[in-house]
């Protein structure tokens, strides 16, 4: 099938220009109707060709939800970084429209949906690579919170809500915040990077009973949490994971629990930790759940984190040795 001269125009100079033909072949055969409209608006038509040359993935994605095309047309235009709260937002709003699949599922898309947007942005230079790495991260971001406020409704609705004491011995809820490592917690996740976090709760406790499989520790509660979480953001479906999740520079690496305690990460990094774990955190910040949490943690560890004794040759020692640790766990 060969192509309308102003369909070729377009393509002719992309860098992958059979691959856009071929995109713009199949998705004339299966969407007709859609083709004719796109035809119509050159400036939306030359975007999503251009995507499609650019990103084999994303190709893919327009041509498995057509539907995607008007809404690209409607964000196309925006230069600016959104947040992680308007992101979280628009995760909302795709949810709603999206009852009918599971959860996992639905983050799957919505990443790649949105990354057609940032990915525009970015190859129309509409944003430099701080603030290109920076959306891409505000976007891991509202998909963890998203994720974590699902888990822990469901975690609620079977054991109730994990609860602690406060200095005077009142009883309140536990805490939990998912910490945001390596390019994510500096904010310079690219498109294809896994993503490193640590789970960490306040305090333990037991959860108070209130659902239909009664209480357990709040150790068991967050441990459960933290898997939760991991396989909604990166559980392979047929649609592929939202996230590669890597959670090998959590305390004790591989055989760590999953999710650990204030008070345990605090006495871990302070006394056991290698200088390399230590060095792991100075890219670190809050991703998702309470923020407080981590604050308050990496308030009593800073110290040992920025170290006055740490030579420079130490420290450059230290950044290889991370890398070598990691790859062998």
């Amino acid at each position: 099938m060969s192509l309308p001269e102003k369909i070729e125009s377009f393509i002719k100079n992309l860098p992958d220009a059979e691959g856009a033909r071929r995109f713009y072949q199949q998705f004339a055969e299966k969407f007709p109707a859609e083709e004719k409209k796109l035809a119509k608006n050159e400036g939306l038509l030359s975007d999503v060709l251009t995507l499609a040359a650019f990103s084999p993935l994303l190709a893919m994605t327009i041509l498995q939800n057509p539907s995607y095309i008007s809404w690209l047309n409607r964000q196309r235009i925006s230069s600016k970084v959104r947040g992680k709260d308007e992101i979280l937002e628009s995760l909302a709003r795709f949810a709603l429209t999206n009852t009918n699949v599971e959860t996992n599922v639905l983050l799957a898309r919505f990443r790649r949906r949105e990354l057609l947007r940032i990915y525009l942005r970015d190859i129309r230079n509409l944003g430099t690579i701080a603030e290109i790495t920076e959306e891409i991260s505000n976007l891991a971001d509202a998909i963890l919170e998203y994720a974590l406020r699902y888990a822990r409704q469901e975690l609620d609705n079977r054991y109730g809500s994990p609860l602690e004491f406060d200095k005077k011995t009142r009883i309140k809820q536990a805490r939990f915040c998912i910490v945001a490592l390596g390019k994510l917690g500096s904010n310079e996740l690219n498109y294809a990077s896994d993503i490193d976090l640590l789970f960490l709760y306040s305090n333990d406790g037991t959860t108070s009973g209130q659902g239909t499989r009664g209480a357990i520790t709040n150790r068991e509660y967050f441990v459960k949490l933290a898997e939760f979480v991991t396989k909604i953001v990166g559980g392979q479906t047929g649609e592929g994971a939202a996230y590669r999740v890597d959670l090998r520079l959590r305390p004790h690496g591989r055989v760590g629990a999953l999710a650990i305690s204030f008070e345990e990460a605090v006495n871990y990094y302070r006394k056991s930790a290698q200088s390399w774990e230590r060095q792991v955190l100075i890219r670190s910040r809050p991703s998702a759940g309470d923020a407080e949490v981590f604050d308050i943690f990496f308030e009593q560890v800073e110290s040992s984190v920025f170290s006055t004794d740490e030579t420079v040759e130490n420290a450059l020692s230290n950044v290889r040795l991370s890398k070598e640790k990691i790859n062998l766990q």
